[in-house]
């Protein structure tokens, strides 16, 4: 009694599991009809009734959703915001959306705006820049400025670009020591350049980081413009009170 108890709930194990994966995968889209039981049957090699085991417990995970006469459909799943944290981008990223990507929407040299020329004291030098944008679950849920004095992209190539980890990789390569950085968070609403990258309306608020990095002779040397999608993406910060015993995070 106690094999045929396993070998049970294996069967319908195996087609929970499978069927979990490819929607959480994105191989059906939200309001898409899954296979209906007998096919399910069909396909796992399983019994009517393990089948639709499988399928109650999808629905009661929020996957799925049944309809008497009509048959079961994927349930539009609302993703669970990024937290981006003090850790830095790259680090939160491995830790919360690993399946996360960047594409390279343009580099090269650049007349900067003016608040660029005046943040990297360019005097009306050109900069480097790289725009790219990071996908996650096939939407652009960000995007970024780089903008980089041109002593310290020498060695900066479109692959580098790519890695979610660039930052970390620039500074070896480039030999640099960052001293220190000043940010300013703050919400905008989406020009058109913004809501056409980020697949927003116009108008529609994002997050805007601006990052100034210094090097060790505090001289500015990059600018990083992150604008991230309000729905997708949130930034985390925790704050330590020397003495105090505790620590106080807040989302921003």
């Amino acid at each position: 009694m106690v094999i045929t108890i396993n070998m049970k709930t294996q069967e319908y194990h195996k087609v929970y599991n499978s069927l979990k994966s490819q929607i959480l995968e994105g191989c059906y889209a939200a309001g898409q009809k899954v296979p209906a039981e007998r096919q399910l049957c069909q396909q796992y090699g399983v019994s009517r009734i393990t089948a639709r085991h499988a399928l109650r417990l999808l629905e009661e995970d929020g996957l799925l959703e049944r309809f008497q006469g009509r048959g079961t459909f994927i349930k539009a799943i609302k993703p669970a915001k990024l937290p981006i944290t003090e850790s830095g981008f790259a680090k939160s990223v491995k830790q919360y959306a690993p399946t996360l990507h960047r594409t390279l929407v343009k580099h090269g040299l650049v007349n900067p705006p003016a608040e660029i020329t005046k943040l990297l004291h360019l005097d009306g030098n050109e900069c480097f820049l790289a725009i790219r944008t990071d996908v996650m679950n096939k939407e652009v849920i960000a995007f970024d400025r780089a903008y980089i004095c041109q002593d310290y992209s020498t060695t900066i190539t479109s692959e580098q670009l790519k890695r979610v980890d660039f930052f970390e990789e620039w500074m070896e390569s480039e030999n640099l020591k960052i001293l220190f950085y000043n940010e300013t968070v703050e919400a905008i609403g989406a020009d058109e350049e913004i809501s056409s990258i980020l697949e927003i309306k116009k108008g529609e608020p994002v997050l805007k980081s601006t990052e100034v990095y210094h090097d060790s002779k505090h001289r500015p040397v990059a600018v990083f413009e992150s604008y991230y999608r309000g729905d997708c993406v949130k930034l985390t910060s925790t704050i330590n009170y020397k003495g105090k015993g505790h620590v106080r995070v807040s989302d921003r």
